[in-house]
Protein backbone atom coordinates (compact mmCIF):
# COMPACT_ATOMS: atom_id res chain seq x y z
CA UNK A 1 0.00 0.00 0.00
CA UNK A 2 1.40 3.37 -0.92
CA UNK A 3 -0.95 5.52 1.16
CA UNK A 4 -1.54 5.42 4.86
CA UNK A 5 -4.92 4.43 6.18
CA UNK A 6 -7.01 6.82 8.21
CA UNK A 7 -6.44 4.66 11.29
CA UNK A 8 -2.71 5.38 11.06
CA UNK A 9 -3.11 9.19 10.92
CA UNK A 10 -2.44 11.14 14.13
CA UNK A 11 -5.49 12.50 15.89
CA UNK A 12 -5.72 16.30 15.86
CA UNK A 13 -6.57 17.76 19.23
CA UNK A 14 -6.86 21.38 20.25
CA UNK A 15 -6.01 20.87 23.90
CA UNK A 16 -2.72 18.95 23.60
CA UNK A 17 -0.62 22.08 23.03
CA UNK A 18 -2.14 23.83 26.03
CA UNK A 19 -1.67 20.74 28.20
CA UNK A 20 1.98 20.35 27.24
CA UNK A 21 2.54 24.06 27.87
CA UNK A 22 0.99 23.81 31.33
CA UNK A 23 3.10 20.73 32.15
CA UNK A 24 6.28 22.44 30.98
CA UNK A 25 5.46 25.55 33.02
CA UNK A 26 4.82 23.42 36.10
CA UNK A 27 8.17 21.69 35.57
CA UNK A 28 9.87 25.08 35.18
CA UNK A 29 8.32 26.36 38.42
CA UNK A 30 9.51 23.25 40.27
CA UNK A 31 13.03 23.60 38.84
CA UNK A 32 13.19 27.31 39.74
CA UNK A 33 11.93 26.64 43.27
CA UNK A 34 14.43 23.83 43.77
CA UNK A 35 17.24 26.05 42.54
CA UNK A 36 16.24 28.89 44.84
CA UNK A 37 15.62 26.73 47.90
CA UNK A 38 18.76 24.62 47.48
CA UNK A 39 20.96 27.62 48.33
CA UNK A 40 21.25 29.23 51.74
CA UNK A 41 20.23 32.83 52.37
CA UNK A 42 23.69 34.23 51.67
CA UNK A 43 23.85 32.38 48.32
CA UNK A 44 20.55 33.57 46.80
CA UNK A 45 22.51 35.81 44.42
CA UNK A 46 24.02 32.67 42.86
CA UNK A 47 20.58 31.03 42.80
CA UNK A 48 19.07 33.98 40.95
CA UNK A 49 21.90 33.95 38.41
CA UNK A 50 21.29 30.21 37.87
CA UNK A 51 17.53 30.78 37.54
CA UNK A 52 18.19 33.37 34.82
CA UNK A 53 20.54 31.04 32.96
CA UNK A 54 18.16 28.06 33.24
CA UNK A 55 15.32 30.28 32.02
CA UNK A 56 17.36 31.14 28.91
CA UNK A 57 18.05 27.43 28.40
CA UNK A 58 14.30 26.76 28.67
CA UNK A 59 13.72 29.52 26.09
CA UNK A 60 16.12 27.80 23.72
CA UNK A 61 14.41 24.44 24.37
CA UNK A 62 10.98 25.96 23.69
CA UNK A 63 12.29 27.54 20.50
CA UNK A 64 13.66 24.20 19.31
CA UNK A 65 10.35 22.52 20.24
CA UNK A 66 8.61 24.77 17.69
CA UNK A 67 9.92 22.54 14.93
CA UNK A 68 8.10 19.54 16.41
CA UNK A 69 4.65 21.10 16.29
CA UNK A 70 2.15 21.77 13.52
CA UNK A 71 1.03 24.95 15.26
CA UNK A 72 3.94 26.26 17.33
CA UNK A 73 2.16 29.20 18.98
CA UNK A 74 2.36 27.65 22.46
CA UNK A 75 6.07 26.89 22.14
CA UNK A 76 6.74 30.35 20.71
CA UNK A 77 4.91 31.94 23.64
CA UNK A 78 6.94 29.89 26.10
CA UNK A 79 10.16 30.83 24.32
CA UNK A 80 9.36 34.54 24.49
CA UNK A 81 8.28 34.26 28.13
CA UNK A 82 11.40 32.42 29.23
CA UNK A 83 13.53 34.79 27.15
CA UNK A 84 12.04 37.82 28.89
CA UNK A 85 12.19 36.22 32.32
CA UNK A 86 15.79 35.05 31.92
CA UNK A 87 17.17 38.38 30.83
CA UNK A 88 15.10 40.38 33.33
CA UNK A 89 16.23 38.18 36.24
CA UNK A 90 19.84 38.38 35.09
CA UNK A 91 19.83 42.15 34.55
CA UNK A 92 18.09 42.84 37.86
CA UNK A 93 20.28 40.43 39.82
CA UNK A 94 23.55 41.72 38.39
CA UNK A 95 22.40 45.36 38.46
CA UNK A 96 21.22 45.25 42.07
CA UNK A 97 24.29 43.36 43.32
CA UNK A 98 26.12 46.51 44.55
CA UNK A 99 22.98 47.76 46.31
CA UNK A 100 22.99 44.68 48.54
CA UNK A 101 26.81 44.71 48.91
CA UNK A 102 27.17 41.41 47.05
CA UNK A 103 29.35 42.73 44.23
CA UNK A 104 31.29 45.90 43.61
CA UNK A 105 30.07 48.53 41.22
CA UNK A 106 32.83 47.70 38.72
CA UNK A 107 31.90 43.98 38.79
CA UNK A 108 28.23 44.87 38.29
CA UNK A 109 29.05 47.13 35.32
CA UNK A 110 31.20 44.41 33.78
CA UNK A 111 28.40 41.87 34.27
CA UNK A 112 25.82 44.25 32.79
CA UNK A 113 28.09 44.87 29.80
CA UNK A 114 28.44 41.12 29.18
CA UNK A 115 24.68 40.69 29.49
CA UNK A 116 24.08 43.57 27.10
CA UNK A 117 26.39 42.00 24.48
CA UNK A 118 24.61 38.64 24.87
CA UNK A 119 21.23 40.38 24.57
CA UNK A 120 22.29 42.22 21.41
CA UNK A 121 23.56 38.99 19.82
CA UNK A 122 20.35 37.19 20.78
CA UNK A 123 18.12 39.94 19.38
CA UNK A 124 20.16 39.99 16.15
CA UNK A 125 19.70 36.22 15.78
CA UNK A 126 15.97 36.57 16.45
CA UNK A 127 15.68 39.31 13.81
CA UNK A 128 17.57 37.14 11.31
CA UNK A 129 15.25 34.20 12.00
CA UNK A 130 12.09 36.34 11.70
CA UNK A 131 13.35 37.70 8.37
CA UNK A 132 13.98 34.17 7.11
CA UNK A 133 10.49 33.04 8.17
CA UNK A 134 8.90 36.02 6.39
CA UNK A 135 10.88 35.29 3.23
CA UNK A 136 9.67 31.69 3.29
CA UNK A 137 6.07 32.85 3.80
CA UNK A 138 6.41 35.25 0.86
CA UNK A 139 7.64 32.38 -1.32
CA UNK A 140 4.60 30.33 -0.39
CA UNK A 141 2.16 32.91 -1.81
CA UNK A 142 2.97 32.25 -5.51
CA UNK A 143 3.24 28.54 -4.81
CA UNK A 144 -0.30 28.52 -3.45
CA UNK A 145 -1.44 30.23 -6.65
CA UNK A 146 0.33 27.65 -8.78
CA UNK A 147 -1.25 24.82 -6.83
CA UNK A 148 -4.74 26.26 -7.30
CA UNK A 149 -4.38 26.45 -11.10
CA UNK A 150 -5.39 23.49 -13.19
CA UNK A 151 -2.56 21.85 -15.04
CA UNK A 152 -2.73 22.22 -18.84
CA UNK A 153 -3.40 19.10 -20.82
CA UNK A 154 -0.64 17.84 -23.06
CA UNK A 155 -3.28 16.96 -25.64
CA UNK A 156 -4.79 20.42 -25.98
CA UNK A 157 -3.76 22.56 -28.93
CA UNK A 158 -3.02 25.63 -26.79
CA UNK A 159 -0.69 23.69 -24.51
CA UNK A 160 1.16 22.02 -27.37
CA UNK A 161 1.79 25.30 -29.21
CA UNK A 162 2.56 27.52 -26.26
CA UNK A 163 5.78 29.53 -26.47
CA UNK A 164 7.23 27.67 -23.52
CA UNK A 165 7.21 24.37 -25.45
CA UNK A 166 10.21 24.02 -27.80
CA UNK A 167 9.65 22.96 -31.38
CA UNK A 168 10.47 19.36 -32.15
CA UNK A 169 11.39 19.64 -35.82
CA UNK A 170 13.91 22.00 -37.40
CA UNK A 171 12.48 24.74 -39.61
CA UNK A 172 12.39 23.98 -43.33
CA UNK A 173 15.48 24.97 -45.25
CA UNK A 174 15.13 27.89 -47.67
CA UNK A 175 15.02 27.10 -51.41
CA UNK A 176 18.37 27.38 -53.22
CA UNK A 177 19.00 30.71 -54.90
CA UNK A 178 20.55 29.15 -58.03
CA UNK A 179 18.72 26.36 -59.83
CA UNK A 180 20.78 23.22 -60.29
CA UNK A 181 22.55 22.92 -63.68
CA UNK A 182 21.99 19.99 -65.85
CA UNK A 183 25.00 18.35 -67.55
Amino acid sequence: MTGTSSAMQPVRTTWSGALLTALFLALAVVVFLLLYLSFTNDQHYTALILIGIVSLIFALGSYLAESLSRSPSYQRSLAWGFFGMGFSVLFLTVGLGPYYNITTTIEALEGLLVLLVVLIITVALIAWRVRAVRATENQQVPRAGWRSETAPSAFSYAAANSPSVPTTAPPPSPPPSNPPRSP
